[in-house]
């Protein structure tokens, strides 16, 4: 049922439908004089209750309701005709009671739109109000009133309306603040003695009010009703609520009653609004301190996540290995973290203009003067370039990069690294491969045409045996020279300096396999490329890898069977990066070598004698797409072949 239980709501109807046979005998317990209708709110109200505990306000409504309401005018007429009421008169008032009470629980579930039926918004609390003014007007014009014909509104029928109004939202307000607004009765941190002191002052101001209507006293109900609403929770206000009105209504059968209905505005006329304003007031109130309550609730939680926002910030800013330096539009430094204080090897001043050049000593990354010119920003703010200082005697090359802060114009954030070590290194790889490009490189290459050359000269008549150790010559010839390629290739991208860019990656694709379209059509490969994502990588790179997979797929096939390579692209799992299939259906992955494969110089020992290699290949990929942040492994296909899937940052 949506908002209760089965349980909760049969205990529920064990109190509505008592309630509600308390209300219809109130009614009709006497027959009105022919100029006066009776009170008939007490049905209405006991129909809005019974509906909403039947009833969850989501779905459309059913035989089940349908049943509920049907039982409410049986019992309804039963009670009409144990105190001699006409069958037809009670009948009518039955049908247009109950029928407004049920539309007006329908209109108030349609604009709560599945809130459930709890007043716990200012905005429920007045609708409420409102529908109920509504349905008393409805019960009117339909001669819903004993002695009263449809249509005909006077004086009289105006009170009364104004009574059936005022008990129904009453009624109404308080049950379902009762039923549907949580278990608790008495906000957080209220001292009990304040709510053990409602009690006697709610009576006490309840007996001022109606002590003397020649006293201006009536506003004495509303102390309580702003001290409860103050102090209770939606659900105890509910309950004060409802017990005034009960008060109210028991003190209009006392003697102390002193209004009446005569004159232009009755007194029981101010009593009735008074008690709605009452209501409303302790009502609206709860609800304001219930949200005040959560607010602040969820205040606290923000507040506490922020600062546990900013002991993480901190501690990842002062645990930097690079250095990090914010800088106001006056070029002073903000804010500066360990790191970079260390890296440019001195004092780093605050708040003060600062010379940046002359106070650090700065040099271009060739070790070139410098002047304040050569670091002004780009157009849109952003400066990036290697710079050298001299840091404790010892000269440091620093990548650095600055950008305007995100959402605040007049800061700039200077991101900074030490680059010292991988200069070294790369110009030490840098002469490596001169040496072994110079030196291992050329006389291969000449040694492999040389012995294509021999190849020719003794295709004819040739002495037994000659051509074998040619080609075989011609093999090892081959394999060595794959072999310094994958070296120089895995050495120098190893740690060498990514050159990033927007790559897009079918161009690249298309690049690559370019060269196997000039094999014989039947034997030569058959691609099915589809990646039309753009990376952010270096193009040089993404290239080696690319036809390092693609070279595998087609190298790896059974022989007598035409390579398929399949290449696809799409958005990783994770946000920021895309993700390269490369499938083929050769001959696939050795069991448990899913792995290993990616070692260096490792080689399947059932490929080893049959597909040449020099175990670097997969190596290279896996250093190359590592070095970009991404992650590559490989698996087999169910219909034959491997698939190696790898991903890199989206551009």
């Amino acid at each position: 049922m949506g908002e209760q239980t089965e349980t909760t709501a049969a205990r529920r109807l064990a109190v509505v439908v008592p309630l509600a046979l308390a209300f219809t005998v109130f009614s009709l317990e006497v027959m009105p004089p022919a100029d006066q209708p009776t009170e008939m709110w007490g049905t209405m109200a006991a129909t809005v209750i019974w509906s909403t505990v039947v009833w969850d306000g989501r779905t459309r409504p059913g035989l089940t309701q349908a049943a509920h309401v049907l039982g409410q005018l049986s019992l309804f007429l039963m009670v009409a005709l144990a105190f001699d009421w006409p069958l037809a008169d009670a009948l009518w008032m039955g049908v247009t009671n109950i029928g407004v009470g049920v539309g007006l629980v329908v209109v108030y579930a349609r604009l709560r739109r599945g809130h459930g039926w709890s007043p716990a918004t200012a905005s429920a609390n007045l609708t409420l109000l409102g529908l109920a003014a509504v349905a008393g007007v409805l019960v009117a014009l339909l001669g819903g009133y004993p002695n009263l014909e449809a249509g005909q509104i006077d004086r009289l029928t105006l009170w009364w309306i104004l009574r059936n109004t005022v008990y129904v939202y009453v009624g109404s307000v308080c049950f379902l603040g009762l039923f549907f607004s949580g278990q608790r009765w008495v906000g957080e941190g209220v001292p009990r003695w304040v709510v053990g002191a409602l009690a006697p002052l709610g009576a006490v101001c309840l007996w001022v009010t109606y002590y003397d209507p020649e006293l201006p006293l009536t506003w004495f109900l509303l102390l309580p009703a702003v001290v409860a609403g103050s102090v209770l929770t939606v659900r105890g206000a509910a309950l004060y609520a409802l017990c005034v009105a009960l008060g109210g209504a028991l003190a209009t059968l006392h003697p102390i009653n002193q209004w009446g209905y005569t004159g232009i505005i009755p007194g029981s006329v101010i009593i009735d609004l008074l008690l709605t304003a009452s209501t409303f007031i302790t009502l609206h109130l709860a609800v304001l301190r219930d949200q005040r309550a959560a607010a602040t609730d969820l205040l606290e939680q923000e507040r506490a996540a922020a600062d546990e926002q900013a002991e993480l910030l901190r501690t990842v800013f002062e645990s930097m290995s690079d250095g990090l330096v914010v800088l106001d539009d006056q070029q002073r430094v903000v804010l500066h973290n360990v790191a970079a204080r260390q890296l440019v090897g001195r004092r780093i001043p605050v708040g003060v203009p600062v010379d940046w050049v002359t106070h650090f000593g700065l040099r271009s990354g060739d070790g070139t003067d410098l002047s304040l010119q050569d670091l002004t920003a780009d157009a849109d703010g952003s400066w990036s370039g290697q710079l050298m200082v001299d840091s404790d005697g010892h000269p440091r090359v620093l990548d650095v990069r600055s950008w305007p802060m995100h959402g605040t114009p007049d800061r700039t954030i200077v991101l900074f690294s030490d680059v010292t070590a991988e200069r070294d290194r790369l110009s030490e790889l840098t002469g490596f491969a001169g040496v072994v490009a110079h030196d291992l490189r050329s006389p291969l290459a000449s040694l492999h045409g040389w012995l294509e050359l021999a190849a020719d000269a003794v295709s004819g008549p040739r002495p037994a045996g000659a051509m074998l150790f040619l080609e075989r010559a011609q093999l090892n010839s081959h394999r060595m020279l794959q072999v310094i390629e994958d070296w120089l290739a895995y050495t120098v991208n190893r740690d060498g300096l990514l050159n990033r860019s927007q790559v897009c990656l079918d161009g690249l694709l298309s690049e690559i396999v370019a060269p196997y379209s000039s094999q014989d059509a039947d034997s030569s490969p058959l691609f099915e490329l589809d990646a039309r994502h753009t990376v952010d990588a270096d193009r040089m790179l993404t290239r080696q890898l690319l036809a390092n997979l693609i070279g595998n797929a087609v190298k790896y096939t059974r022989d007598g069977e035409r390579p398929h390579v399949r290449v696809c692209s799409r958005p990783d799992e994770e946000a920021g990066f895309v993700r390269v299939d490369v499938s083929d259906r050769g001959i696939g992955l050795p069991p448990g070598q899913e792995e290993r494969i990616f070692e260096e110089f490792h080689r399947a020992p059932e490929h080893a004698q049959t597909f040449a290699g020099t175990g670097l290949g997969l190596s290279l990929c896996r250093r190359i797409v590592s070095r970009h942040g991404g992650q590559i492994m490989a698996r087999n296909n169910p219909e034959g072949g491997a698939t190696f899937s790898f991903t890199l940052p989206a551009a």
